[in-house]
């Protein structure tokens, strides 16, 4: 009995609460209070609905990225220089894995993008229904609100002359005064025209106080409850389809999840899941092929000694090569093999093997060693590197410092088509040669001629790159720093390039120039991208800590807006430089 009086309580509260809905949406607040809460779904409906299209559109660039990744993997495993065997095989499979995912999140790029469209046609047809109902609720309530004043006006006017009236008609009898007989004619003809007056104004107002019951009556039984029910019907519309499309993105987002699983861990057995694909990797097997395959280039001896044809000079050749060999150098016997547990041959698996080494007798082959890749010092008579651009300009009266236009016109002469350039680092002793020469004296060098940097076009690239990174003050300024990362936060493309557009032009002369020849070469470079495979984005990658500063950055995380600055300016390239 109680649980039936319980429940009898909680469905006469919700009676009770329906009723107080609809006597609160018949009252003279309803269309306005459905007018503002329309405008909130609407407005919700739009902020679910750029989520879905910048959802939709990380979602595409993360697909089409991986696909490019997944071709350009495929493109190394096919290389003669990549590791072939079971290695080349088993890392085939992780690619196609991976192409697999990025076909589940085009495909999931595609639905949230057709389901922001919906959603935007959806507030489209909101916005003109609630644009047509706000103007026949809200004229409809004016219209009474009008005529009730008008009953107002029209009762201060007829109380104003019955009280006039009134005070004629009294005040002859009790003036005592005598009056004439134009005096008696006067004063009735006053009264005569007051109670014309007063007879007019009594009409009127009975009129208007018709007219305003018609109106109220018309408002309350037809008018607002037709305004009334349609905006209700438009919010519960509005709010079903953004909770429908909330639905189907959870059930999307699930069904992308699924699927990647599937991929990596197939439900059939037979399949084998990601993991132990890389297991499949056999390190040793792969080393044994590779090593077999050379078999064909050797030559064994058919009686356990292996034969040498060779003419006297050749022997005599060898003979010499073989004693300055033994004169410097001593070997010791084999160490015994290291016992190590055994382990699993999978991918990234160590072979531990024992390692017998030459034992130099003496330094003099060292020191032979070290004199082939040393070269004379040379003291920094005009240093480069370390000096802030505006000293350079006045020292070399050059807008953009020498080294800058000499590394350039290096890497637009030979490191164009080079896969890498600026990626890939020089060998270290070429850089350092390089570097001593500037800072002693510049004008030894010409980059049109290769063998001034040893041939190592990406020696160039890195001394550019060094000669950035060692600036006192970056080259996009630690005062103009905050103002290009928050320009990087900047969502709408034109926007954000022209912000970063208007902190250019505020660089000193210096910086602007070398920004500015810089960023003309950095988009040649990208023009060649489909061979150097080094495109803006990647690029940005390269530039952004080295022109900002790895210093400035509060947190790692300005790292990406760090290349996203660097990577807007390279796409806005002439927009922002003129090439001329």
């Amino acid at each position: 009995m109680s649980e039936l009086h319980s429940g009898s309580d909680v469905a006469q509260h919700k009676d009770q609460r329906t009723q107080l809905v609809d006597d609160i949406l018949r009252s003279d607040i309803g269309v306005s209070s459905l007018l503002s809460r329309l405008k909130q779904a609407i407005t919700s409906t739009r902020d679910f609905s750029v989520f879905l299209k910048k959802r939709a559109s990380l979602e595409d660039d993360n697909a089409q990225g991986l696909r490019k990744l997944c071709r350009s993997t495929y493109e190394s495993l096919r290389k003669p220089e990549s590791r072939q065997e079971s290695y080349a095989k088993h890392l085939d499979e992780f690619a196609q894995a991976h192409e697999h995912l990025a076909d589940n999140g085009m495909q999931f790029a595609q639905a949230l993008y057709q389901m922001h469209e919906d959603l935007a046609e959806l507030i489209s047809l909101m916005e003109r229904g609630r644009k047509h109902w706000k103007q026949f609720g809200l004229s409809s309530e004016k219209k009474v609100h009008d005529a009730e004043q008008f009953v107002e006006k029209a009762k201060i006017k007829y109380d104003s002359i019955a009280e006039e009236y009134e005070r004629v008609r009294t005040g002859d009898r009790r003036s005592g005064k005598s009056f004439g007989f134009k005096g008696s004619k006067s004063g009735i003809q006053h009264e005569e025209e007051l109670y014309k007056r007063l007879a007019a104004a009594d009409s009127d107002y009975a009129n208007k106080v018709q007219s305003a019951k018609y109106q109220r009556a018309e408002l309350i039984h037809t008018l607002r409850p037709q305004a009334v029910n349609n905006l209700r019907e438009m919010i519960y519309e509005c709010d079903a389809g953004l909770t429908a499309q909330l639905q189907k993105y959870a059930q999307l987002s699930e069904k992308l999840t699924l699927s990647n699983g599937i991929i990596l861990i197939p439900l059939d057995s037979d399949e084998r899941s990601l993991r132990q694909t890389i297991n499949m990797v056999d390190n040793q097997e792969d080393f044994k092929s590779y090593i077999l395959g050379l078999s064909s280039k050797v030559s064994f001896p058919t009686d356990g000694k292996q034969m040498i044809e060779s003419t006297p000079t050749d022997s005599l050749s060898i003979n010499n090569n073989l004693q300055k060999f033994t004169e410097n150098q001593t070997y010791r016997p084999p160490t015994p093999p290291i016992e190590t547990k055994d382990h699993a041959q999978g991918f990234g698996a160590i072979i531990q093997q024992p390692v017998i080494l030459p034992q130099a007798s003496n330094a003099s082959h060292a020191q032979r060693q070290s004199s082939q890749h040393s070269f004379p010092e040379l003291p920094p008579i005009r240093p480069v590197f370390g000096v802030a651009l505006d000293k350079l300009l006045a020292r070399d009266d050059s807008a953009v410092p020498i080294i800058v236009y000499q590394c350039i016109q290096a890497v637009d002469l030979y490191g164009l088509d080079v896969e890498g350039i600026y990626r890939l680092s020089g060998e270290k002793r070429h850089v350092e040669r390089i570097k001593a020469i500037f800072n002693n004296d510049a004008s030894k060098i010409d980059f049109r001629r290769p063998e001034d940097f040893f041939h190592d076009v990406n020696g160039v690239a890195s001394i550019l790159k060094q000669f950035f990174r060692d600036l006192p003050d970056p080259l996009l300024t630690n005062k103009l720093y905050s103002g290009f990362i928050d320009a990087a936060n900047i969502d709408d493309d034109v926007t954000r390039r022209d912000s970063l557009h208007a902190l250019i032009n505020q660089l000193p002369d210096p910086n602007y120039a070398t920004l500015r020849i810089l960023a003309l070469h950095l988009n040649r470079v990208q023009e060649h991208s489909n061979v150097n495979r080094m495109n803006t984005g990647n690029l940005a990658i390269c530039f952004g800590p080295t022109l900002m500063g790895s210093d400035a950055a509060p947190n790692i995380a300005d790292a990406g807006w760090q290349a996203r600055v660097i990577d807007s300016i390279l796409q806005n390239c002439f927009s922002i430089f003129h090439e001329d």
